[in-house]
């Protein structure tokens, strides 16, 4: 009765938060030779980072130096560190299962699909699985209507793949696959020149970073 379509990453996220005022009241997603990085702040003291790494990267590896160097080499920023209070190395894969219904039983969140975090939908797409099973429960019980029961699976999902979709071409834009070739490398440039110049692509990644209201 399931269906499962899965893909491993050849790469990780080394993240750490450290109490340091964040560098940018904005995200900053970085494309580097040695890899990709991820500038991101938790509160006007805290900042969340993350680089690029091997998904079974050991962090005994990783002194605060080593880490601190590569961020500022990625991100741009010379000087910016300060003292690290969590650190871990998260593996990246896209998966999902289809149908996220059988019976009375009802799929949602990571049960039922797993986004590499590169476009921040994880959390975006369980809170929507629940709010179309929480409008459909109600209609149920409060009217004997079982249409959105009915099709939860299908109304969920195709908000699911246009976001698995979106998160691919994000960490397919901005990560450096092991052994790839300097021709792969252009593409992802030319990639990023078309996004932050072209206002058509610009609104087309901020509906799908913020938006998706019409999925």
């Amino acid at each position: 009765m399931l269906t499962e379509y899965s893909r491993e990453y050849p790469f990780g996220w080394l993240g750490i938060l450290a109490q340091v005022a964040p560098a940018s009241e904005e995200l900053i997603y970085a494309w580097n030779d040695g890899g990709f990085a991820l500038h991101s702040m938790r509160s006007p003291e805290l900042s969340r980072l993350y680089l690029q790494c091997r998904p079974d990267e050991d962090l005994d590896e990783w002194p605060d130096e080593r880490i601190w160097s590569e961020l500022q080499a990625r991100l741009g920023l010379p000087g910016f560190e300060g003292p690290i209070v969590e650190r871990g190395v998260t593996p990246m894969r896209s998966h999902v299962v289809e149908p996220m219904q059988h019976g009375r039983l009802f799929l949602a969140g990571d049960a039922a699909h797993i986004v590499p975090p590169t476009g921040a939908k994880g959390l975006n797409l369980a809170v929507r699985d629940v709010a179309v099973l929480a409008d459909a429960l109600v209609r149920w019980y409060a009217d004997g209507d079982e249409s959105g029961l009915a099709s939860y699976s299908e109304r969920c999902l195709r908000r699911v793949w246009r976001a698995e979709h979106f998160s691919w071409f994000m960490t397919s834009m901005l990560h450096r696959s092991p052994g790839a070739d300097p021709f792969e490398a252009k593409l992802q440039l030319s990639q990023l020149r078309y996004v932050t110049t072209s206002e058509a692509q610009a609104r087309a990644l901020a509906e799908n970073y913020v938006g998706l209201e019409h999925v």
